[in-house]
């Protein structure tokens, strides 16, 4: 399975400006790679950027906009989005919605972002979900996570223990936490056995983001990572190395939960 990860350097609370250049991306992602991607992955908060105070006239109904316009791209060009969340206006309250939608440009999945953070008051501008999302896109099965979820080692375990391959951060994770970003990856990576896809905002203002969105095999060794500029990466996913990575090292046949 190809996976192209979109790195973008999103322009907070401009949406038309972002759903050009996401427009734009998806183009050159399908038109680069010399074959068309499965899927695409985009960062957190795509259309909307990190403009938590004004997310209150963003936010899209149940996210229902952002999935309209990435589902006529799915048709246009055949192909998945997962992951990339937005700002999703609900019943209880705004939600960092991650998103998947198929080939069709059906709205196939959703997954609340779990864990908000307290150190910038996000839970003063959004409503925690309550659920995790596991889900086979054809031959792969995926688990969704946002940004701060990538701190919790319990919460994507569980994820991998419902038989996610391949986990799927999409973020708008800060430069001055860089380090936190590689070494979390590549521990995900290890201790579950699987698959990392990380996507990630890339826009250098007065809070600068990482960048350095990238790929991580089961084995926790990088497949492909792009630096600081906006652009596209492209991985192909096989997961019978994830069944080999777990027969090599039973990690999963020996867990004592119990005990734990």
């Amino acid at each position: 399975m190809r996976i192209a990860l979109i790195q973008q350097s999103i322009i907070p609370g401009d949406k038309q400006a972002n759903y050009d250049r996401v427009e734009a991306l998806v183009s050159e992602a399908v038109a680069q790679s010399g074959e068309v991607p499965d899927v695409i992955i985009l960062p957190e908060l795509w259309s909307t950027g990190y403009a938590l105070t004004e997310l209150s006239s963003l936010a899209s109904p149940e996210g229902n906009e952002e999935a309209d316009f990435l589902g006529e791209l799915a048709r246009k060009h055949g192909i998945w989005f997962a992951g990339g969340s937005v700002a999703a206006q609900t019943r209880k309250g705004i939600a960092n919605r991650a998103q998947i939608i198929d080939r069709s440009g059906h709205l196939a999945a959703t997954y609340d972002k779990a864990h908000l953070v307290p150190m910038l008051d996000e839970d003063k501008y959004l409503v925690a979900g309550d659920a995790c999302c596991v889900y086979a896109i054809e031959d792969l099965t995926f688990g969704l996570a946002v940004c701060y979820d990538l701190r919790f080692c319990e919460f994507l375990r569980k994820l991998a223990v419902q038989g996610a391959q391949a986990l799927i951060i999409s973020a708008e994770w800060p430069l001055v936490r860089l380090n936190h970003w590689q070494a979390l990856l590549q521990a995900r990576a290890i201790e579950n056995q699987c698959y990392v896809l990380a996507a990630n905002n890339t826009a250098m203002g007065d809070a600068p983001f990482a960048g350095h969105s990238q790929a991580l095999g089961p084995d926790g060794s990088t497949l492909c990572r792009l630096g600081f500029q906006e652009g596209i990466a492209v991985v192909d996913l096989d997961p019978e190395n994830v069944n080999a990575i777990r027969q090599a090292i039973p990690v999963f046949r020996d867990r004592r939960p119990e005990i734990y």
